[in-house]
């Protein structure tokens, strides 16, 4: 298992952004796909077919999301939890 960990704006940002991508009972997650990517800010949808923008510290970070949840959706990788703390989301995969 590994973690990653993603800086967000704020402590609301790191809250969005972990709770997004929580591991649902059949042990999938609410995202569906990254609608796009702008600068800092990651627009995703959701299983319910809603879009949610995260606003993370930087570029770099918005694009490591951008890749962890394209792994995610190709089957790379799965998401084992998330947790959010001081302005940083961890999410734990394998």
């Amino acid at each position: 298992m590994k973690t990653l960990t993603f800086e967000c704006e704020d402590n609301y940002e790191a809250e969005k952004l972990a709770s997004l991508i929580s591991v649902q009972k059949d042990g999938t997650v609410w995202v569906t796909g990254v609608a796009t990517v702008i600068g800092n800010e990651v627009v995703v949808q959701l299983k319910d077919k809603s879009s949610h923008a995260v606003v993370l510290k930087s570029s770099e970070d918005a694009e490591k999301l951008r890749k962890l949840l394209s792994d995610v959706f190709l089957g790379r990788v799965v998401v084992r939890s998330s947790d959010s703390s001081d302005r940083k989301a961890e999410i734990v995969i394998d």
